[in-house]
């Protein structure tokens, strides 16, 4: 194996691994790029190559076509991808690789907890650091997510608090996964004036994930993330059940609803492009919120067509307020519009000299030009 040779027992791959808590970690993974027949891992250089000094790999995770997902919005998704998506957990930061030549670390410092699910369907690690969720799916040695995420929290525990808003460092040699440098969407552009309802969930990075739904001047009152939504009605198509129902899923990340001041705006991200929805208040004739035991939705009523909008995010609460919000504004756009008639009398100027006319033609005589010049005197 060259340098890092795996068949020699005393070479530091092998002792890398001898050392680390999962059977995940070998001197394969840790100095492979290309697996034969398969995806590739890293097209820039070996795990091991990335390692800091004296610094031990401790777990290590893949997926080919799930990608890593940041609050839902997935890096190295698709089937078509040539690389694997990789997260090596070590003894002093989770660093996530895709797309061959991405990587970015996330510090136990801003660690804030770190979970695992483990399902027939679905094994996945979550780490949350700030106001993000990162997701890494697994499609092997799933018996250590469990003691990866124990792992994590123990570190974090004694990595002690942090102010961080970010975990993530860039790795050298590597793309950044995500570009910081991007101008994050201000909060204050779509910020509601006064008093006007505003939803704690709404925070710039996840304004930015739906900034090219919106209009320039439109402003954001609420978000919600889920996975589906449901269009019911008016040709929407045909479900397995042969009703009038299409289901639409995020397929390269969550689907994101937007309250703004003039409609409610849905965007569901797909591998190419994104599928979006545009329901102005005016064409909402009722809104209902289904809180069950497993998903919470919004369900938006039109004359056409209902839009079943699920809401794994914010919470109940919040939820309710969104529910009030749209109750209101469906109120207002279903006001009545009144003319006010035009109550504008005659300047007195204008009158008094056609009056001064007509007495002058003989229309009018003397004694009712008198009076009716003293009239309209008394309203100069």
């Amino acid at each position: 194996m060259g340098l890092f040779g795996s068949s020699n027992d005393n070479g530091p791959a092998n002792r890398l691994a001898a050392s680390a808590r999962g059977d995940s970690v070998t001197s394969d993974t840790l100095t492979v790029t290309t697996k034969r027949l398969e995806n590739d891992y890293l097209t820039v250089k070996p795990l091991i190559e990335v390692l800091e000094e004296n610094e031990q790999p401790q777990h290590f995770f893949f997926n080919i076509s799930k990608g890593i997902q940041k609050d839902g919005d997935a890096v190295g998704s698709g089937i078509s991808n040539e690389s694997r998506t990789l997260c090596l957990i070590t003894d002093r930061r989770i660093i996530f690789f895709a797309n061959g030549d991405e990587a970015m670390a996330v510090s136990y410092s801003a660690v804030k907890d770190a979970r695992s699910k483990n399902s027939l369907t679905k094994a996945k690690l979550t780490v949350v650091v700030a106001e993000s969720e990162y997701d890494m799916y697994v499609s092997q040695h799933k018996d250590e997510l469990e003691d990866a995420a124990t792992y994590i929290r123990s570190r974090a525990d004694s990595a002690g608090k942090t102010n961080e808003e970010t975990a993530l460092t860039e790795i050298p040699d590597f793309r950044p996964l995500w570009d910081n440098s991007s101008e994050v969407l201000s909060i204050d552009d779509r910020q509601p004036d006064g008093d006007e309802p505003s939803g704690k969930y709404v925070t710039p990075e996840r304004l930015k994930k739906v900034a090219d739904i919106l209009d320039n001047d439109e402003v954001v009152h609420f978000l919600t993330r889920g996975s589906t939504v449901d269009v019911e009605g008016s040709g929407a198509g045909g479900s397995l059940f042969g009703d009038d129902r299409s289901r639409k899923s995020g397929t390269s990340g969550y689907v994101r609803a937007v309250v703004t001041d003039r409609r409610v705006a849905v965007k569901v991200p797909q591998f190419l492009g994104n599928d979006e929805r545009s329901v102005p208040y005016s064409n909402i004739t009722s809104v209902d919120m289904d809180t069950g035991l497993v998903n919470k939705r919004l369900t938006l009523q039109t004359p056409g067509q209902t839009y079943h909008i699920e809401a794994h995010e914010p919470g109940k609460d919040e939820l309710r307020e969104i529910t009030r919000f749209i109750r209101g504004k469906i109120s207002e756009a279903n006001q009545p519009t009144t003319v006010q008639a035009d109550s504008s009398e005659p300047d007195p100027l204008e009158q008094l000299e056609k009056l001064k006319k007509l007495h002058e033609q003989g229309v009018v005589d003397d004694e009712e030009f008198s009076e009716k010049k003293s009239n309209l005197l008394d309203k100069i």
